[in-house]
């Protein structure tokens, strides 16, 4: 198995419809979804798709990444690899063979992030530099927002959002994780592809690969809403982890 795409759903009733049409258009086979604690119809939109046999429920709204994780366990996946693949995105018919086809061909680079656009066409400001915390901070506040963001040229990068992300096996954390535990919500992605570069690795953002992508930024949203508290506990455990690393980072 060459690669595999991973979305996980909580109440995406009224997209992962989107992503699943085109994904079916493409003629891909390897998709997993995860239905996290749906309350919505997402669960039977899921089960009435060709993917049912890929699928899995979580009852309990566990985060991101255990959900992630349990996929892998649940199929018992070992593909060369991983596409994290957000249910608000939808792909063109060729993601996933031009995906496999950069990543053979560029065995130093980690993690490739294809170019995110609006539905409407415009570019999504999706490469970025790693974060400064009072960049963190400002967000949090309501003060920061994505379109304040310098957008960030192709090629190497330090990180990308996780709309669409294809890792490499090798950056696996386990046999059977690909993602932290720790983080409930948010800074998965920055967390794969600091330890991509930590483990000498690239990350490239590529505009040869299209992702459309339909941007909710929930944590911005309320500075007291739930969302805002998990970026912020996954701010700080992204922190303690890394540390001296990230702090002293080239």
């Amino acid at each position: 198995m060459r690669i595999v795409s991973l979305t996980v759903v909580h109440n995406h009733a009224r997209s992962i419809g989107k992503l699943i049409d085109s994904i079916e258009r493409s003629g891909f086979e390897n998709a997993y979804f995860c239905d996290a604690a749906s309350t919505d119809n997402s669960f039977e939109i899921l089960n009435q798709s060709k993917f049912s046999s890929n699928t899995i429920t979580n009852s309990t709204l566990y985060g991101f990444s255990k959900n992630n994780n349990d996929l892998i366990r649940a199929f018992e996946l070992d593909p060369d690899y991983f596409m994290l693949l957000n249910p608000d995105a939808y792909v063109d018919s060729d993601v996933f063979t031009k995906c496999v086809e950069y990543m053979d061909q560029n065995p130093d680079v980690g993690v490739l992030c294809p170019q995110l656009y609006y539905p409407n066409g415009e570019i999504q400001k999706s490469w970025k530099a790693f974060p400064k915390l009072h960049h963190g901070v400002l967000k949090r506040l309501g003060l920061r927002s994505i379109t304040d963001e310098k957008i960030i040229s192709s090629g190497n990068i330090d990180w990308a959002l996780g709309a669409c992300l294809v890792v490499r096996r090798e950056l696996m954390l386990s046999p059977t994780k690909l993602l932290d535990e720790r983080y409930r919500l948010y800074c998965e992605d920055v967390d794969v592809c600091f330890n991509a570069k930590v483990k000498g690795f690239k990350v490239v953002g590529t505009e040869e690969i299209n992702v459309f992508h339909e941007l909710q930024e929930s944590s911005s949203v309320s500075i007291f809403s739930k969302y805002n508290y998990w970026n912020l506990c996954s701010m700080i455990k992204f922190l303690l982890k890394w540390n001296l690393k990230y702090v002293f980072r080239n």
